[in-house]
């Protein structure tokens, strides 16, 4: 099929239960969420689970994923499916008691430049990432995870083809380690595809996740077409694998995410309610319970620090005079400015604590997580200096914060759940989709 449209089918590669065995033994979550352990959990679950594509443990990893999707598609433990389609994607799941559905369509869309104004990032990335997704996508001209996209704007006449699309048996269906149920249903009627494809053919998207994937796509199509002199044809690496979701679907959820420092200068957390003081309305608690339960009934415009030392200093803080923010980021705008996790970076991490805007993005320093109860339990036995907690910004400030041309700290929303990696993997150089 040519490639003319902002939004195309495509003929994913698959696993074939026959040959790959259960489902569930194959997937994975995505890479940033797998640590050594979890790795080698999923290495042990089956010899052709997704992790030895997605993040290969051995000494040179890329070659060895590349020999290794090499191999599978030899013995068609991944096979291309017969026909082009948009895969319809529902993630079922649970959140403080209530049972969500999640929908979107997993398509191949055309790559655009940030500066064109029509797909918007949201967060800064790191280098050391995004290095690391380019040379395994350089091995294998394959994208192995999807994208996260979210479409702007009411779209009525989408949201009934989506409806009765969902009310078809799946073509495969999983739950994950985490309870999820994550269904795929393949769309390869043509009148499906073009109103999906006009539909979404204006719409401004902005990335929920996976910055630093797309972010390689494109530093990717630079290096092939300019290997390729720049071919005027559309190339199968002008587009990338992306899953395109609602702005306004009911099961759209963001969690906040944590940050953990392992190492604070002590000095620094001894003197940190003077030093705080000078922005932040403080508030002092013995519980941690108590605290989290003040800082979730503060709602936008307080953060919760709990430091380490002979005693865990548990504190809510509140912003005294957004003048300070305006004095802090002078150039930001002020979507960016608002936010809770500006607040944390700009005046409790760079000025109280003195941590960089480099030393962050350089990595290691920072720890991420969306677990409250372990990163307040990573304090206590003095494994971390320090955590700091926020309440999670909405959908409409990452909405503002792209369309001010703009983008939020590192790791400032988690939109749950993940996507699952290995329900479908989009080949770039034709039906091998590997350097075999």
């Amino acid at each position: 099929m040519p490639m003319t449209h902002r939004i195309e089918p495509f003929a994913g590669l698959l696993y074939d239960p026959e040959r790959a065995g259960v489902l569930s033994n194959v997937v994975a979550p995505p890479y940033d969420l797998i640590d050594n352990a979890r790795q080698g959990a999923l290495y042990a679950r089956s010899l052709y689970n997704v992790v030895r594509l997605e993040l290969n443990r051995d000494p040179d990893r890329y070659a060895s994923a590349a020999r290794t999707l090499g191999d599978w598609l030899k013995a068609r433990v991944l096979a291309l499916a017969p026909r082009p389609a948009i895969y319809l994607y529902s993630q079922f799941f649970e959140v403080e008691g209530r049972r969500l559905r999640r929908d979107g369509f997993i398509v191949r869309i055309r790559l655009e430049e940030f500066s064109a104004g029509r797909i918007l990032p949201h967060e800064r990335t790191f280098p050391a990432a995004k290095q690391d997704r380019l040379e395994l996508l350089t091995a294998l001209d394959t994208n192995v995870s999807s994208v996260f996209g979210l479409y702007a704007g009411a779209h009525p006449a989408l949201a009934l083809l989506t409806a009765e699309l969902a009310a078809r048996e799946p073509a495969l269906e999983v739950t994950d380690d985490l309870g999820i149920c994550n269904q795929l249903r393949p769309i390869e009627d043509a009148a499906a595809i073009a109103a999906i494809q006009q539909e979404l053919e204006s719409p401004r998207i902005f990335i929920a996740d996976g910055h630093h994937r797309y972010e390689t796509a494109l530093e990717y199509r630079r290096r092939r077409r300019a290997a390729e002199r720049d071919p005027a044809a559309a190339r199968p690496y002008d587009y990338t694998m992306m899953t395109l979701v609602a702005c306004d679907d009911p099961g759209l959820v963001i969690l906040p995410t944590y940050r953990v420092a392992r190492r604070l200068d002590p000095e620094t957390i001894a003197s940190f309610d003077l030093r705080a003081a000078t922005w932040f309305a403080l508030e002092e608690f013995s519980s941690p319970d108590a605290m989290r339960a003040a800082l979730a009934k503060a709602g936008q415009g307080a953060l919760a620090v709990a430091l380490g030392g002979e005693r865990v200093k548990l504190r809510l803080l509140r912003l005294k005079d957004p003048q300070a923010m305006a004095d802090a980021m002078p150039e930001a705008p002020q979507a960016v400015r608002r936010l809770d996790v500006s607040v944390l970076h700009a005046l409790v991490l760079e000025r109280i604590f003195e941590i960089t805007p480099e030393q962050i993005k350089a990595g290691g320093l920072i720890e991420y997580t969306i677990d409250a109860l372990g990163a307040l339990g990573s304090v206590e036995p003095g494994s971390a200096s320090g955590a700091f907690f926020m309440n999670p910004p909405a959908i409409g400030d990452v909405e503002a914060v792209s369309d001010a041309g703009a983008v939020m700290p590192e790791k400032s929303t988690y939109f749950y759940p993940k996507l699952l990696t290995g329900l479908v993997l989009n080949p770039l150089d034709g039906a091998a989709g590997a350097k075999a």
